[in-house]
């Protein structure tokens, strides 16, 4: 009698294999559910958070390429911090995201308000607008370094037509960057124009016939209604594009190469061509920890504004 009663005690409903009962407030515990987990966070960790504490250890390190030769502690840190070069590179990158982002945003609110507007043509003339969308960055630099090709390119051949001298396009430290902003802003403004696109349909009609009761014109629309009611989400789409921006090198790889003179090297390219050129790479992690703790104030940043909009 003593067996069947221990064998009912453990067989007793709701308990079962994995879990382990708690005899003061009758709460059982389980660990099975995190075995579900286990893989996604097995993956996580092999391709995001170790590579991460590696270049955060790497940065405190002396490497003859990816040979360990010495802990430095923070000296790689002031030899970076300290360069004239690196302060420059900052510049370019900040100036290569807030240029493409600018362009993106002007050109995909523009886009939105003439299409939203459109009717059934409309629909037809966003699918042809989302096409820059949908190429790889590669090919989309390989079009354009067509395009601005001095040679033979076309852009070059209609500036000579109308009387402007087109210099070396990619070739001019001076026009290097602005053009790369330019095509940066081209192939991501469809990304904006979708999604101010489908937070103007969320807008209700009463809040423009109210306006125009009240004697409102277009612009009053637009900044009191339409503005306000798109503005979250502007600005999430804004920082995850600055996110992107920040960390985007096929672009600047296949068009200049980060030249000429470094007028268009930015802290990702310059981590990616410290990693395969520099025989130190220390300094080089240290760079790319730079990048980590922007792309992390940006995300912080996006969580909260998200948190906003949703909660």
């Amino acid at each position: 009698m003593l067996a069947s009663r221990t064998q009912a005690a453990t067989t007793s409903p709701g308990v079962g294999v994995g879990d382990t009962p708690d005899t003061h407030n009758g709460v059982r515990f389980s660990w099975i559910p995190y075995l579900w987990f286990a893989p996604a966070i097995l993956v996580l960790f092999l391709i995001t958070l170790y590579p991460t504490f590696f270049v955060g250890w790497l940065s405190f390190q002396k490497t003859r390429y990816y040979e360990l030769t010495g802990f430095v502690g923070l000296a790689n840190y002031a030899e970076v911090l300290s360069s004239s070069a690196f302060w420059n590179t900052v510049f370019v990158s900040l100036t290569y995201v807030v240029g493409s982002l600018t362009g993106a945003v002007v050109l995909g609110m523009a886009a939105a308000l003439v299409l939203n507007n459109a009717g059934p043509t409309g629909s037809v003339l966003r699918v042809f607008i989302l096409f820059p969308w949908t190429l790889s960055m590669s090919v989309v630099g390989s079009i354009w370094l067509w395009l601005l090709n001095p040679s033979f390119g076309p852009i070059p051949y209609l500036m000579q037509v109308i009387g402007l001298e087109p210099g070396l396009m990619l070739g001019d430290p001076g026009l290097a960057l602005p053009l790369i902003i330019i095509v940066t802003a081209w192939w991501s403004f469809p990304y904006v124009m979708v999604m101010a696109t489908a937070a103007m349909q969320s807008i209700p009609q009463e809040l423009y016939e109210a306006v125009e009761i009240d004697g409102g014109g277009a612009l009053v629309k637009f900044r009191y209604v339409t503005l306000t009611h798109i503005l979250p989400t502007l600005g999430s789409t804004a920082l995850t594009l600055s996110i992107m921006y920040l960390t985007l090198m096929t672009l600047i790889i296949v068009m200049t190469g980060g030249g000429p003179l470094g007028s268009t090297t930015t802290l990702s390219f310059e981590a990616f061509r410290g990693t395969v050129q520099a025989v130190n790479i220390g300094p080089t992690a240290v760079v790319s920890i730079v990048v980590l703790l922007i792309n992390v104030a940006l995300g912080v940043v996006y969580t909260r504004l998200t948190g906003r909009v949703t909660g």
